[in-house]
């Protein structure tokens, strides 16, 4: 008996300690490779990790190389950071030679701690927006000067030195953001970081932007959105002159990302209402033929555009209309006119065409007699798979074969087919 008692509690205790004690010890080190622009697509990609995070307990560190982006998207992304450290702790760490600049700055000192290598720098934090006025921008400058103090005022980070990067445009190397208290510290590389934090014993989980996040960020460009929605609508408008459904496809997949892009942007009435009538315009090319409608189409659409921009808040070191943006203008300006020419051409020459079937096509043509026809009075026959009025001086039963002698006013003659 005690010797079953015994063994019992043996196996007790070897459960017990083979057991992990605690979640604690299952933790990962989540990695955010945050090495893109601030946009729609980074938007997704924080907020799917840090939810990773959150759900798994797991303490974040966000390695940021970034120029900055959209400010709407950044301000989230600084909103689902400071909802997860409700639970977890997030870090930022600037490698060396990298940035955290302007939207990414906000970011960066959203976090509960802060680290840069040596030749990084953080900010400038000045918003603008785009296309706007002077009051416009004071009010989104105030606005963000207001979200910078309030990060700093949670975490501890200089004020000062926070005014000066939204109000006075200023950016500031490791060695004085670190001296003046504006981050944690420098370390020149990660793996110090995370032996400063006490995350040395962790598996570490690297993340990255996915598929679908990269396409956002790519689409989320408004120059990239037009050259879509033109590139598909002109090769719809070739398809129906080639009847090739290969470029119809195509044509619709393009538009249909181009839009996406649109929604991505922001969301202008105005700016969608005249890319749909651009793309009606360049369709109506079909009907006139002379060119002005689809170059009127293509200016509705890249006005379309340009106005999606107005009053977006960016702040970013990359300028807005980068070379991306430069290069597809031009593909746009020489590639549509070129198009646009031979779509014209095409539709001459197509125009041009004896029709395959009409009443220039079918004289000297057999058919069949649907019904009967009595000499001088109309009946019905049926040529190259088209019903015509007929007439005939002799008697014509239906089911005859009939050959068709002349067309006048939609009445054909006919007589029967020896």
């Amino acid at each position: 008996m005690k010797l079953a008692l015994l063994l019992v509690l043996f196996l007790a205790l070897l459960v017990l300690f083979s057991v992990p004690a605690g979640h604690a010890d299952s933790h990962s080190l989540v990695i955010i490779n945050f090495t893109y622009q601030v946009d729609p697509g980074a938007q997704d990609y924080f907020q799917s990790v840090l939810s990773y995070a959150e759900l798994h307990g797991d303490p974040v560190i966000i390695v940021m190389n970034t120029p900055g982006g959209y400010l709407t998207n950044g301000f989230a992304i600084v909103n689902y950071t400071i909802s997860a450290e409700k639970s977890i702790t997030v870090t930022t760490y600037v490698p060396s030679g990298n940035m955290a600049a302007s939207a990414g700055s906000y970011i960066a000192l959203a976090s509960n701690y802060v680290y840069m290598g040596n030749a990084s720098f953080i900010g400038p934090s000045t918003p603008y927006i785009i296309g706007g006025t002077s009051l416009e921008q004071q009010h989104v400058t105030n606005a963000s000067l207001a979200f910078m103090e309030s990060l700093a005022e949670v975490h501890g980070w200089n004020q000062s030195a926070v005014m000066q990067m939204v109000e006075h445009n200023v950016a500031y190397t490791a060695q004085n953001a670190s001296r003046i208290g504006l981050i944690t510290g420098v370390s020149d590389n990660l793996s110090a970081v995370i032996q400063k934090l006490g995350y040395q014993g962790l598996p570490q989980i690297q993340f990255y932007e996915n598929t679908v996040e990269q396409l956002e960020s790519f689409l989320s460009n408004s120059t990239v959105a037009d050259f879509l929605i033109l590139i598909g609508a002109v090769a719809i408008l070739l398809d129906i002159f080639h009847g090739s459904i290969v470029l119809s496809v195509a044509g619709i997949v393009a538009i249909a990302l181009g839009f996406w892009g649109v929604t991505l942007i922001s969301f202008q009435p105005i700016a969608i209402l005249l890319m749909v009538m651009g793309i009606a315009l360049i369709f109506l090319e079909i009907k006139l033929g002379h060119g002005l409608a689809m170059v009127g189409g293509v200016i509705l659409v890249v006005a379309g555009g340009l106005i999606l921009m107005v009053g977006v808040s960016y702040s970013s070191n990359v300028p807005v209309l980068g070379s991306t943006n430069y290069a597809l203008i031009a593909l746009e300006a020489t590639v549509l006119p070129i198009g646009a020419l031979y779509l014209i051409g095409l539709r001459k020459a197509v125009m041009g065409k004896p029709s395959k079937v009409g009443p220039d096509t079918i004289i000297g043509k057999k058919g069949k007699a649907v019904t009967d026809i009595k000499p001088n009075e109309k009946g019905v026959v049926n040529v190259q798979s088209e019903e015509w009025t007929a007439t005939s001086a002799e008697a014509i039963s239906a089911g005859d074969q009939v050959v068709v002698l002349s067309y006048s006013e939609g009445i054909v003659t006919v007589k029967k087919s020896s």
